[in-house]
């Protein structure tokens, strides 16, 4: 019984079903690779334009809380100066201010400390000296620069003015608390309709960056789910087990028996085994095949 005919066969066999499957693996496998490169490009992407936004958006709600405050500042400067009503019982009067106590302390202090030194540099004018109608002659008159808040300069310069006592005494500059309470003058908001519209155009920014943040962030969690799902693709280690066994079972094991010298095993055993084998890889080979069948077909 010559049987290297058969195990020619079977080696033949099993290696065309092997590059059959393997070939559906890699090519599987490489579509499965270049998908998830995909997503995670997007994903750098998307990571790119978040900081992006969110820096424009920090941008914006900067703008706009400096622009709050000056109008806040323009409306209750003279109670907070003159008066030093807390700025919690103003918040409380005033519910159309969108500011808390911790966001308008350091602007008060930056406030109060104008004051200080708008009071400290009037000190030091000379007796005979009359102060002008407005801070910019003031300040050219002494030769004072001011590099910013130069509107908040302005609002408690004229504050300081309408203040002051007809009769100033020697002791008046010392301290803030001795101004007498005279009839609190209206001052206008820092702003026209230009800039109303300005602030206007702010808000609805800041709003769709807002808009843009909470989408992008949606898209981000989604596309991570995407790629958290790739490590739970199925099928792949079991089609490289499949073929491992298929080349053990039809091409390594009947290789070794080549060329198979009649009466050296029994022949008839020898024969019953790589057609056992044989016939295991390819109930293997279609078992993994109807599994990924019905996997793909299955409604979830």
């Amino acid at each position: 019984m010559d049987l290297n005919i058969l195990i020619s066969t079977i080696i033949t066999s099993t290696s065309a079903l092997v590059a059959i499957i393997g070939g559906f693996l890699v090519s599987r496998v490489i579509t499965l690779s270049g998908e998830k490169n995909a997503i995670i490009r997007r994903l750098r992407e998307i990571d790119n334009e978040l900081i992006a936004k969110k820096e424009m958006l920090d941008r914006v709600e900067l703008i706009l809380l400096e622009e709050d405050v000056d109008d806040f500042i323009a409306d209750h400067a003279e109670e907070i100066l003159m008066r030093k009503k807390p700025i919690k019982e103003i918040l409380e009067e005033d519910n159309s201010v969108d500011l808390t106590e911790d966001e308008l302390k350091p602007y008060i202090e930056k406030l109060s400390a104008i004051c200080e030194n708008l009071v400290d540099m009037i000190a030091r004018t000379g007796e005979d000296y009359t102060l002008p109608n407005n801070f910019d002659d003031f300040a050219k008159d002494n030769g004072i620069k001011v590099d910013e808040r130069k509107d908040w300069y302005e609002i408690v310069y004229q504050i300081i003015l309408n203040n002051l006592p007809k009769q100033p005494s020697p002791s008046f500059f010392g301290r803030m608390n001795l101004f007498p309470s005279i009839e609190v003058p209206v001052f206008p908001k820092l702003g026209s309709s230009v800039t109303a519209q300005i602030h206007h155009d702010r808000i609805k920014e800041r709003n769709n960056l807002e808009n843009e943040v909470r989408i992008l962030a949606g898209i981000k969690k989604e596309q991570g789910k995407i790629l958290k799902d790739y490590s739970k693709v199925s099928g792949l280690w079991e089609g490289l087990a499949v073929l491992i066994y298929a080349c053990v079972a039809g091409i390594a094991i009947p290789s070794t028996l080549l060329p198979y010298q009649l009466n050296t095993y029994d022949d008839t055993a020898t024969k019953h085994l790589l057609l056992i084998l044989f016939l295991s890889e390819l109930v293997v080979l279609f078992v993994y095949l109807g599994l990924s069948i019905y996997k793909l077909t299955k409604k979830d």
